[in-house]
């Protein structure tokens, strides 16, 4: 079985913090219909916004990815999300001390 090197890792996604974006640019984006992005910002998933920055158009992404692929309700995904953020803090974390 085939382990991956000690000095390889994923990607860091650094969003450009001066773009924003028109809900229109990311349903585009997404694939994701507007009431999809309401129902997300109700539910607490992205934060509540009139634009959209790279930051949320990233996450938005990924909840499509994770929902398509496991095929689980909004609760799995708040789950899912709270879960993978950890795992993020924790890589920035070992990534600082090295």
């Amino acid at each position: 079985m085939n382990s991956p090197s000690e000095g390889s890792s994923d990607p860091v996604f650094e969003p450009d913090l001066e773009a924003t974006y028109s809900i229109e640019f990311v349903v585009e984006q997404t694939g994701l219909s507007d009431a999809t992005i309401t129902l997300y910002k109700e539910e607490g998933l992205i934060a509540i916004s009139n634009t959209f920055n790279d930051e949320t158009l990233h996450k938005l992404q990924r909840i499509e990815h994770l929902r398509q692929r496991y095929e689980v309700n909004v609760a799995g995904l708040k789950l899912m999300l709270d879960l993978l953020d950890e795992v993020e803090q924790l890589r920035r974390g070992i990534r600082s001390r090295r």
